[in-house]
Formats: C-alpha cells, sequence, structure tokens
C-alpha cells in the first residue's frame, strides 16, 4: 500500500504474492458475514463409512458362493415310537394281580390301582367305567357297595354271585387324559370277561357301555343286549353310572331293578 501525496489517501497498489492476495479475499468475505463454504454437488453427510474389512468379507462371501456345492450326508427320519405288545395273563389271579400292580398298560388315571374282587365263573359281573374316589381294596367297595348289594339281593343274587369290575384300573380324574388309553382297555376288559365267564354282565354307565357294545345303548335303553365272547354270548343289561344313583335312592334302585330283572329272562 501507498501514499498518494496528491489526495493524501492510501491507495492499492499490485503485489505479486499469491498467499496475501488468498488472505485478503478470505478476509473480504468474513467481512461480508461469510463464515462457511458451500457446494453445488450434496453430500449425504450422515452415511456411515464402510469399514476397512466389509471389502475382504464380501470376497469372502463371493468366494465361498462360487464353490461348488457340497452334498449333504442323507438324514435319517426319526425313529418311531416301537409298539409295546400287549401281553395279558391267561389265568384270573395272574390277571388281578397284575391289575393291582399296573403291570398291564397305562391308563392316564390317579391314584393306585384299585382291583376287581369276585371268582370266576360268577352269575353277574358288574363293570362300571373306573373306580369311585370312595373305592378302597377293591372297586365298587365304597358308597356304591351297599347299592349294589341291595339291587343283588332283589334280584335273588347273594353277595358271592357278584364280580365287581371296572373298565379302567385307578380314578379317572381328567378323561382327556384317559381317552388316548381307551381302545387298549376295552381289549382288557373283554380278555377279563373271559377269564371270569360270567353267567351274565352289567355295564353301570352309557359311555362304558358304548365302549363295551359298540354301539350307543342310549338309543334302546330297555333292550337286552350282549356280549359275544368267543363261542359265548353273555346277556348284558345297561344301568345309570351308580355313582349317579346315590343321588336319588329310591327311583334309580327301582330302574337298576328292573334292568336286573331282565338278566333273569331266559
Amino acid at each position: 500500500m501507498q501514499v498518494n501525496p496528491l489526495w493524501g489517501i492510501n491507495v492499492l497498489t499490485p503485489v505479486n504474492d499469491p498467499l496475501r492476495e488468498a488472505q485478503s479475499l478470505i478476509d473480504w468475505w468474513q467481512l461480508a458475514g461469510v463464515e462457511w463454504d458451500f457446494a453445488d454437488t450434496p453430500n449425504d453427510w450422515l452415511t456411515e463409512d464402510v469399514p476397512p474389512v466389509a471389502a475382504p468379507r464380501a470376497a469372502a462371501s463371493a468366494a465361498i458362493a462360487e464353490r461348488p456345492a457340497q452334498p449333504r450326508p442323507p438324514v435319517a427320519p426319526p425313529a418311531l415310537p416301537v409298539a409295546v405288545p400287549l401281553v395279558m395273563p391267561e389265568t384270573l389271579e395272574a390277571f388281578q394281580r397284575a391289575w393291582r400292580d399296573g403291570a398291564l398298560a397305562a391308563d392316564g388315571g390317579h391314584g393306585p390301582h384299585i382291583g376287581p374282587s369276585g371268582k370266576q365263573g360268577a352269575k353277574v359281573m358288574i363293570i362300571t367305567g373306573a373306580p369311585e374316589r370312595d373305592d378302597g381294596t377293591h372297586v365298587l367297595s365304597g358308597k356304591t357297595s351297599k347299592l349294589v348289594d341291595n339291587i343283588a339281593r332283589a334280584c335273588g343274587f347273594s353277595a358271592d354271585d357278584i364280580y365287581r369290575a371296572s373298565l379302567f384300573p385307578r380314578v379317572v380324574l381328567d378323561s382327556m387324559s384317559a381317552m388316548p388309553h381307551l381302545a387298549t382297555w376295552v381289549k382288557i376288559a373283554h380278555h377279563h370277561i373271559g377269564l371270569v365267564a360270567p353267567e351274565m354282565v352289567v355295564v353301570a354307565g352309557e359311555p362304558t357301555a358304548r365302549a363295551l357294545l359298540k354301539h350307543d345303548p342310549s338309543q334302546n335303553p330297555t333292550d337286552l343286549h350282549f356280549i359275544n365272547h368267543g363261542d359265548r354270548t353273555v346277556k348284558t343289561v345297561v344301568t345309570r353310572k351308580l355313582g349317579i344313583m346315590l343321588q336319588s335312592m329310591a327311583r334309580e334302585k327301582m330302574l337298576a331293578w328292573q334292568q336286573w330283572q331282565k338278566l333273569l329272562v331266559e
């Protein structure tokens, strides 16, 4: 910069210094209030930088993809559960022992196994669905025991003439847990009837009768039914569930007595 004696003011003179000229230009823009640099090309400043290991990984993935697929060894199918054959004793004494020991089959019931009672060749075999909750050492030994004795006596049978049994060996608290085992215990029940060889059968409860008779007895509730067992045909009647009979003793006892009377018809 140089002072002009004519005007008495400072004037700019050319200076061959690029740095000074650049700094002068920056100072001018700052004095004008411009402090930032702008560009016409957009730039995404929020984009994360690609990690330096991404490229090698991508190359490795591409190399793996180019490899020929290796054949996989064959996978063996899951093994199916082996069906356990149903083996049942051939004598009534051994059958009753296996029943009490729970050695016949799974049943889905609760509590101890409550066995049948009676002798082989009994005049009447009563089969209920499952033991009652108050049964003790054998089936139908609780509150229903007196009811069975009274009905039998009214029909002219003694206590020794009655064989007491059930379809399931334990108390059934949840029918859904017992249903998967029903078919097995129906087979066991028919084997049981064959071992006892009774003259007549009383089935207590329509669900039990449907399972044993293979038809719905409620369509003809007063009919005399039959169970075919080998070369024998056993007369059978269907009564209400014995536990329900206790709720209206007089009426239910009369209906049961009428059903039992059909067994006495030749």
